[in-house]
């Protein structure tokens, strides 16, 4: 250990001291830092060198050291053993890390986080790799959270009767309105109904015949361009 530096007046020294590579675990411990929940560290330099070294990233996932594992947690050559050690890590941000950069972050983690979590980066794991689809309508058609709702409509083998009643609830009708296997007159009665943002989802909605939507455009006064006036990219 640098002298000294271990029992340094600034905390933030003494953070920086507790993360240098020569250290060993135990060394570690002897440094009085913090790593809060909301602190905002970048990847370590030195373990970022390492991300396909399957072993060292597993001491690194292993380590009582926040930092450290935050930094194996965006690594690409973390075996699979360690991201299922990092999915159940007691930090919110090693995990949210593990899902926002992992090649294949695990299913449930991603299910997890979205539902639970209060980061705003929460909302965007719907479209990692690997975010679950089979089952949720099972699972989450009939649960008291709205978001939960909501994720029944990404259900390939949703029902077509819950996707009518997800039509209908207030909390869910907006993103139901989108789904192109909902009935036409469905998405013709959102179209009509009071509900503007359910209103606007089904105007979006790719199973909209083509009549409906030149009705909305010469609602708007949007001229129809002539076929020969057209260019094409």
């Amino acid at each position: 250990m640098v002298k000294g530096q271990g029992v340094d007046p600034h905390p933030r020294v003494r953070l920086q001291v507790s993360a240098r590579p020569e250290l060993s675990e135990s060394e570690r411990a002897a440094v009085d830092y913090t790593v809060d929940a909301e602190d905002r560290l970048p990847t370590l330099d030195w373990v970022w060198e390492r991300r396909e070294d399957a072993a060292f990233l597993r001491r690194c996932a292993r380590s009582s050291h926040t930092w450290l594992r935050r930094s194996a947690a965006v690594c690409p050559g973390l075996p699979a053993d360690s991201v299922e050690l990092l999915a159940r890590d007691e930090d919110f941000a090693v995990r949210l890390l593990l899902a926002e950069f992992h090649p294949e972050p695990p299913p449930e983690l991603l299910l997890d986080l979205y539902l639970n979590g209060t980061h705003r980066a929460v909302g965007m794991l719907v479209t990692r790799p690997g975010f679950p689809a089979a089952g949720l309508a099972a699972r989450f058609g009939d649960s008291p959270d709205p978001r939960g709702r909501r994720l029944a409509l990404r259900d390939p083998g949703l029902e077509p009767e819950l996707l009518d009643r997800l039509s209908r609830d207030p909390e869910t009708c907006a993103a139901a309105g989108r789904d192109p296997r909902l009935p036409v007159a469905r998405i013709r009665e959102l179209l009509a109904g009071p509900d503007r943002d359910a209103a606007a989802a089904a105007a979006a909605n790719p199973a909209l015949p083509a009549e409906d939507m030149r009705r909305l455009l010469d609602r708007a006064g949007v001229p129809e361009i002539p076929v020969n006036d057209r260019t094409t990219g």
